[in-house]
Protein backbone atom coordinates (compact mmCIF):
# COMPACT_ATOMS: atom_id res chain seq x y z
CA UNK A 1 0.00 0.00 0.00
CA UNK A 2 2.86 2.75 0.88
CA UNK A 3 3.91 1.81 -2.86
CA UNK A 4 0.64 2.48 -4.50
CA UNK A 5 0.20 5.62 -2.21
CA UNK A 6 1.87 8.25 -4.03
CA UNK A 7 0.04 7.22 -6.92
CA UNK A 8 -3.77 7.24 -5.06
CA UNK A 9 -2.67 10.97 -3.89
CA UNK A 10 -1.89 12.39 -7.36
CA UNK A 11 -5.13 10.46 -8.69
CA UNK A 12 -7.38 12.25 -5.46
CA UNK A 13 -6.05 15.70 -6.01
CA UNK A 14 -6.62 15.12 -9.84
CA UNK A 15 -9.72 14.90 -8.76
CA UNK A 16 -10.57 17.66 -6.20
CA UNK A 17 -14.13 18.04 -4.08
CA UNK A 18 -14.76 14.80 -5.11
CA UNK A 19 -15.17 11.67 -2.66
CA UNK A 20 -12.19 9.17 -3.18
CA UNK A 21 -12.70 5.50 -1.70
CA UNK A 22 -10.19 2.52 -1.45
CA UNK A 23 -10.71 -0.80 -2.00
CA UNK A 24 -7.72 -3.54 -0.64
CA UNK A 25 -7.30 -5.94 1.10
CA UNK A 26 -7.09 -6.17 4.81
CA UNK A 27 -3.48 -7.43 5.46
CA UNK A 28 -2.58 -4.21 4.14
CA UNK A 29 -3.77 -2.49 7.15
CA UNK A 30 -4.70 0.20 5.62
CA UNK A 31 -7.28 1.63 8.20
CA UNK A 32 -4.89 1.29 10.84
CA UNK A 33 -2.49 4.09 9.31
CA UNK A 34 -4.57 5.77 6.78
CA UNK A 35 -7.47 7.07 8.76
CA UNK A 36 -6.10 10.59 8.53
CA UNK A 37 -4.73 10.60 5.44
CA UNK A 38 -6.40 14.06 3.36
CA UNK A 39 -7.18 12.56 0.33
CA UNK A 40 -8.71 9.14 1.13
CA UNK A 41 -12.25 9.25 2.43
CA UNK A 42 -13.85 5.80 2.70
CA UNK A 43 -11.54 2.54 3.21
CA UNK A 44 -12.99 -0.50 2.26
CA UNK A 45 -11.80 -4.34 3.22
CA UNK A 46 -12.51 -7.08 0.33
CA UNK A 47 -14.66 -9.18 2.23
CA UNK A 48 -12.99 -13.35 3.30
CA UNK A 49 -14.83 -14.20 0.43
CA UNK A 50 -13.73 -16.36 -2.81
CA UNK A 51 -15.30 -16.96 -6.44
CA UNK A 52 -18.94 -15.96 -7.33
CA UNK A 53 -19.85 -14.64 -3.32
CA UNK A 54 -16.47 -12.28 -3.95
CA UNK A 55 -18.13 -11.21 -7.08
CA UNK A 56 -21.49 -10.38 -5.73
CA UNK A 57 -20.15 -8.69 -2.65
CA UNK A 58 -17.64 -6.32 -4.78
CA UNK A 59 -20.50 -5.61 -7.35
CA UNK A 60 -23.42 -4.77 -4.38
CA UNK A 61 -20.54 -2.24 -2.68
CA UNK A 62 -19.97 -0.56 -6.12
CA UNK A 63 -23.76 -0.13 -7.35
CA UNK A 64 -23.92 1.04 -3.78
CA UNK A 65 -21.34 3.80 -4.21
CA UNK A 66 -21.85 4.70 -7.98
CA UNK A 67 -18.40 5.85 -9.05
CA UNK A 68 -17.85 7.49 -11.69
CA UNK A 69 -14.25 7.06 -12.13
CA UNK A 70 -12.76 3.98 -10.99
CA UNK A 71 -8.90 3.04 -11.12
CA UNK A 72 -7.94 -0.56 -10.53
CA UNK A 73 -3.77 -1.19 -10.14
CA UNK A 74 -3.18 -4.48 -10.88
CA UNK A 75 -3.62 -6.75 -14.12
CA UNK A 76 -6.61 -9.10 -14.34
CA UNK A 77 -10.36 -9.03 -15.84
CA UNK A 78 -12.45 -9.67 -12.63
CA UNK A 79 -12.68 -5.97 -11.21
CA UNK A 80 -13.05 -4.67 -14.58
CA UNK A 81 -15.78 -6.08 -14.98
CA UNK A 82 -17.29 -6.05 -11.83
CA UNK A 83 -17.18 -2.16 -12.55
CA UNK A 84 -18.52 -2.42 -16.05
CA UNK A 85 -21.55 -4.30 -14.62
CA UNK A 86 -21.62 -1.54 -11.37
CA UNK A 87 -22.23 1.32 -14.48
CA UNK A 88 -18.92 3.14 -13.97
CA UNK A 89 -18.48 6.21 -16.40
CA UNK A 90 -14.56 4.98 -16.86
CA UNK A 91 -12.69 2.69 -15.99
CA UNK A 92 -8.74 2.74 -15.64
CA UNK A 93 -7.22 -0.23 -15.54
CA UNK A 94 -3.20 -1.89 -16.44
CA UNK A 95 -5.13 -4.57 -18.67
CA UNK A 96 -5.54 -8.43 -18.58
CA UNK A 97 -2.39 -10.18 -18.53
CA UNK A 98 0.53 -9.55 -16.22
CA UNK A 99 3.90 -8.40 -17.42
CA UNK A 100 7.00 -8.68 -15.54
CA UNK A 101 7.70 -5.30 -14.98
CA UNK A 102 9.08 -2.88 -11.64
CA UNK A 103 5.34 -2.54 -9.84
CA UNK A 104 7.13 1.37 -8.80
CA UNK A 105 7.13 2.46 -12.35
CA UNK A 106 4.44 0.49 -13.96
CA UNK A 107 1.91 2.63 -11.20
CA UNK A 108 3.57 5.84 -11.75
CA UNK A 109 3.41 5.83 -16.00
CA UNK A 110 -0.29 4.61 -15.78
CA UNK A 111 -1.45 7.31 -13.47
CA UNK A 112 0.07 9.78 -15.54
CA UNK A 113 -1.08 8.58 -18.79
CA UNK A 114 -4.53 8.46 -17.13
CA UNK A 115 -4.66 11.85 -15.97
CA UNK A 116 -2.89 13.12 -19.11
CA UNK A 117 -0.09 14.97 -16.94
CA UNK A 118 3.84 14.31 -16.38
CA UNK A 119 4.51 16.69 -14.07
CA UNK A 120 2.96 14.57 -10.69
CA UNK A 121 5.16 14.39 -8.00
CA UNK A 122 4.35 11.35 -6.53
CA UNK A 123 4.94 11.98 -2.45
CA UNK A 124 4.87 9.05 -0.35
CA UNK A 125 3.53 11.02 2.63
CA UNK A 126 1.19 9.21 5.50
CA UNK A 127 -0.52 11.69 7.12
CA UNK A 128 -1.04 12.55 11.27
CA UNK A 129 -2.89 15.07 12.68
CA UNK A 130 -0.12 16.04 15.27
CA UNK A 131 3.42 16.66 14.53
CA UNK A 132 5.83 14.37 16.38
CA UNK A 133 9.24 16.36 16.83
CA UNK A 134 12.34 14.07 16.61
CA UNK A 135 14.10 12.12 19.59
CA UNK A 136 17.56 11.37 19.63
CA UNK A 137 16.31 7.59 19.45
CA UNK A 138 16.33 5.20 16.27
CA UNK A 139 14.16 2.30 15.28
CA UNK A 140 15.90 -1.19 14.39
CA UNK A 141 13.39 -3.27 12.33
CA UNK A 142 14.11 -6.79 13.32
CA UNK A 143 10.20 -8.46 11.62
CA UNK A 144 9.57 -9.93 9.02
CA UNK A 145 7.39 -11.64 6.30
CA UNK A 146 9.50 -14.72 6.35
CA UNK A 147 12.33 -16.16 8.21
CA UNK A 148 14.41 -15.84 5.39
CA UNK A 149 14.09 -11.94 5.47
CA UNK A 150 15.21 -11.60 8.81
CA UNK A 151 18.47 -10.46 10.08
CA UNK A 152 19.80 -12.30 13.45
CA UNK A 153 19.00 -10.92 16.27
CA UNK A 154 22.71 -11.17 16.95
CA UNK A 155 24.24 -9.35 14.45
CA UNK A 156 21.46 -6.26 15.60
CA UNK A 157 23.52 -6.16 18.95
CA UNK A 158 26.74 -6.06 17.18
CA UNK A 159 25.46 -3.39 14.70
CA UNK A 160 23.63 -1.51 18.11
CA UNK A 161 27.36 -2.26 19.99
CA UNK A 162 28.86 0.16 17.16
CA UNK A 163 26.33 2.72 17.20
CA UNK A 164 26.04 3.52 20.50
CA UNK A 165 29.37 3.34 21.47
CA UNK A 166 30.22 6.16 19.07
CA UNK A 167 26.92 7.83 18.93
CA UNK A 168 24.54 7.44 22.42
CA UNK A 169 20.65 7.85 22.07
CA UNK A 170 18.36 8.12 24.83
CA UNK A 171 15.90 5.34 23.59
CA UNK A 172 15.50 2.75 21.06
CA UNK A 173 12.73 1.36 19.34
CA UNK A 174 12.74 -2.16 18.41
CA UNK A 175 9.98 -2.81 15.79
CA UNK A 176 8.33 -6.69 15.31
CA UNK A 177 5.22 -8.27 14.90
CA UNK A 178 3.88 -10.72 17.66
CA UNK A 179 5.96 -13.66 16.12
CA UNK A 180 9.10 -11.25 16.98
CA UNK A 181 8.08 -10.37 20.48
CA UNK A 182 10.20 -12.73 22.33
CA UNK A 183 12.84 -12.02 19.95
CA UNK A 184 12.50 -8.27 20.63
CA UNK A 185 12.66 -9.00 24.55
CA UNK A 186 15.86 -10.64 23.98
CA UNK A 187 17.37 -7.95 22.14
CA UNK A 188 15.55 -4.94 24.65
CA UNK A 189 16.87 -6.87 27.74
CA UNK A 190 20.83 -6.85 25.97
CA UNK A 191 20.86 -2.91 25.30
CA UNK A 192 19.14 -2.15 29.08
CA UNK A 193 21.93 -4.17 30.60
CA UNK A 194 24.98 -2.46 29.03
CA UNK A 195 23.85 0.82 27.78
CA UNK A 196 21.14 1.59 30.13
CA UNK A 197 18.87 3.53 27.97
CA UNK A 198 15.20 3.44 27.19
CA UNK A 199 13.58 0.57 24.82
CA UNK A 200 10.20 0.15 23.45
CA UNK A 201 8.90 -2.78 22.28
CA UNK A 202 6.47 -2.50 19.90
CA UNK A 203 5.59 -6.33 19.10
CA UNK A 204 2.55 -6.53 20.83
CA UNK A 205 1.17 -2.63 19.97
CA UNK A 206 -1.23 -1.55 16.94
CA UNK A 207 -0.21 0.06 13.77
CA UNK A 208 -1.76 3.16 14.94
CA UNK A 209 0.15 3.28 18.28
CA UNK A 210 3.29 2.46 16.73
CA UNK A 211 3.10 5.39 14.19
CA UNK A 212 4.40 8.34 16.98
CA UNK A 213 7.32 6.11 17.87
CA UNK A 214 8.44 5.17 14.48
CA UNK A 215 7.58 9.39 13.42
CA UNK A 216 9.79 10.26 16.31
CA UNK A 217 12.48 8.31 15.12
CA UNK A 218 16.18 10.05 13.57
CA UNK A 219 16.33 6.80 11.44
CA UNK A 220 15.23 3.37 10.65
CA UNK A 221 18.08 0.22 10.53
CA UNK A 222 16.27 -2.99 9.96
CA UNK A 223 14.62 -5.85 7.77
CA UNK A 224 12.92 -5.29 4.66
CA UNK A 225 9.45 -5.13 6.40
CA UNK A 226 6.22 -2.72 6.66
CA UNK A 227 8.23 -1.14 9.38
CA UNK A 228 10.73 -0.06 6.94
CA UNK A 229 7.54 1.15 4.44
CA UNK A 230 5.76 3.05 7.50
CA UNK A 231 8.59 4.65 8.30
CA UNK A 232 10.22 6.17 5.05
CA UNK A 233 6.57 7.30 4.45
CA UNK A 234 6.66 9.58 7.80
CA UNK A 235 9.66 11.28 6.98
CA UNK A 236 12.08 8.49 8.50
CA UNK A 237 15.07 8.21 6.83
CA UNK A 238 15.17 3.54 6.20
CA UNK A 239 17.81 1.69 5.91
CA UNK A 240 16.67 -1.32 4.78
CA UNK A 241 18.62 -4.90 4.72
CA UNK A 242 17.46 -6.42 1.38
CA UNK A 243 19.38 -9.87 1.54
CA UNK A 244 16.61 -12.02 0.37
CA UNK A 245 14.35 -9.86 -1.51
CA UNK A 246 14.54 -7.57 -4.38
CA UNK A 247 15.62 -3.68 -3.21
CA UNK A 248 13.69 -2.40 -6.65
CA UNK A 249 10.18 -1.61 -5.53
CA UNK A 250 11.55 0.85 -2.38
CA UNK A 251 12.18 2.52 -5.09
CA UNK A 252 9.14 4.78 -4.74
CA UNK A 253 10.88 6.30 -2.03
CA UNK A 254 13.77 8.63 -1.94
CA UNK A 255 14.16 8.01 1.75
CA UNK A 256 15.10 4.04 1.49
CA UNK A 257 18.32 3.43 1.74
CA UNK A 258 18.59 -0.43 0.35
CA UNK A 259 21.46 -1.94 2.28
CA UNK A 260 22.37 -5.20 -0.75
CA UNK A 261 25.12 -7.57 0.24
CA UNK A 262 29.23 -6.83 -0.60
CA UNK A 263 29.31 -6.85 -4.42
CA UNK A 264 25.94 -7.62 -5.26
CA UNK A 265 23.53 -4.99 -6.62
CA UNK A 266 20.45 -7.41 -7.57
CA UNK A 267 18.95 -9.41 -5.24
CA UNK A 268 16.02 -12.07 -5.98
CA UNK A 269 13.18 -13.64 -4.36
CA UNK A 270 14.46 -16.96 -3.15
CA UNK A 271 18.54 -15.90 -2.13
CA UNK A 272 19.40 -16.34 0.45
CA UNK A 273 22.10 -13.80 1.24
CA UNK A 274 21.27 -12.20 4.74
CA UNK A 275 24.08 -13.78 6.38
CA UNK A 276 26.53 -12.15 3.99
CA UNK A 277 25.61 -9.18 5.31
CA UNK A 278 27.49 -8.12 8.73
CA UNK A 279 27.30 -5.94 10.84
CA UNK A 280 30.17 -4.22 10.21
CA UNK A 281 29.54 -3.88 6.59
CA UNK A 282 26.36 -2.07 7.90
CA UNK A 283 27.88 0.20 9.91
CA UNK A 284 30.48 1.06 7.27
CA UNK A 285 27.15 1.51 4.92
CA UNK A 286 25.66 4.25 7.52
CA UNK A 287 29.22 6.06 7.95
CA UNK A 288 30.19 6.49 4.66
CA UNK A 289 26.50 7.36 3.48
CA UNK A 290 27.83 10.70 6.25
CA UNK A 291 23.80 10.78 6.07
CA UNK A 292 22.99 14.16 7.73
CA UNK A 293 20.89 11.90 10.96
CA UNK A 294 24.29 10.78 11.68
CA UNK A 295 25.51 14.57 11.83
CA UNK A 296 22.38 15.40 14.04
CA UNK A 297 22.92 13.33 16.32
CA UNK A 298 26.69 13.81 16.52
CA UNK A 299 26.31 17.45 16.95
CA UNK A 300 23.56 16.67 19.59
CA UNK A 301 25.92 15.08 21.69
CA UNK A 302 28.83 17.70 21.15
CA UNK A 303 26.31 20.27 22.13
CA UNK A 304 25.43 18.73 25.42
CA UNK A 305 28.56 17.59 26.18
CA UNK A 306 30.30 21.41 25.95
CA UNK A 307 26.83 22.51 28.06
CA UNK A 308 28.04 20.22 30.61
CA UNK A 309 31.21 21.65 30.80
Amino acid sequence: MCVFLPCIHEIAKNFSNTEIDLLTKKRTSSKDFLDQDKYINNIYYLPDEKGIKLNFSVLKLLKNKKYENIFIMHYGLRYYLLSLLAGAKKIYFYGILKKNESIVKKSRLSVSEWLGKTDLKFEPIIFLNKEYKKKLQITIGIGGSGHNKKWKVKNYKNLLNNILDRNPLSSIIVAGGLSEYDEANLLSDYIKEKFNIDIINLSKMSIVNCLPYLAESKFYIGNDTGFMHLSACLNVPSFGIFGATPPDYSSYNSLIYAITPPGVKHVNYGDEMMNEITPEYIYKFLRDKKYVVWTIITFYNFLSNLWKV
